[in-house]
């Protein structure tokens, strides 16, 4: 059964907060889904509380479906994964070839024991390998 929690205020000013199964997001995309008086949806996977910001009672709910909360919290999940990859793509094509280099060789404690297990020749191999990958200018 899915856990949701939907909070009208999320740490980041100007954002609401959709937690699925203790996974959260905070997003200015949630603002605005439920009605202003809403402070909280809590939802335990058969059943849920809305919670109001005024001396509104709370409201026992049994269907949390026509919020489409999953939804949404995928559809943020996909947004930021496509902002993190686009900023990788953006900082790995700001780099120099010596950049990229010095970020793909593996520590010195490995290329110590490719020497070891692999001699010279075969530590050169893998090393070559990267400058190949990233030739100069």
């Amino acid at each position: 059964m899915t856990k949701i929690l939907y909070m009208a205020d999320g740490d980041i000013d100007n954002t609401a907060r959709i937690a699925i199964d203790g996974k959260y997001i905070d997003s200015t995309n949630f603002v605005g889904l439920v009605d202003n008086n809403i402070h909280a949806i809590q939802w335990d996977g058969s059943s849920g509380e809305i919670e109001y910001k005024d001396n509104t009672p709370n409201k026992t709910i049994s269907d949390i479906s026509s919020y489409n909360f999953e939804k949404k919290f995928t559809d943020e999940e996909k947004v930021i994964a496509d902002a993190e990859a686009k900023s990788e793509a953006d900082r790995k094509a700001s780099m120099t070839y010596a950049d990229k280099r010095k970020e793909e060789y593996p520590p010195i404690e490995d290329q110590l024991d490719d020497i070891y297990h692999n001699g010279i020749d075969g530590w050169k191999s893998t090393i070559k390998a990267v400058k190949d990958k990233y030739p100069k200018g």
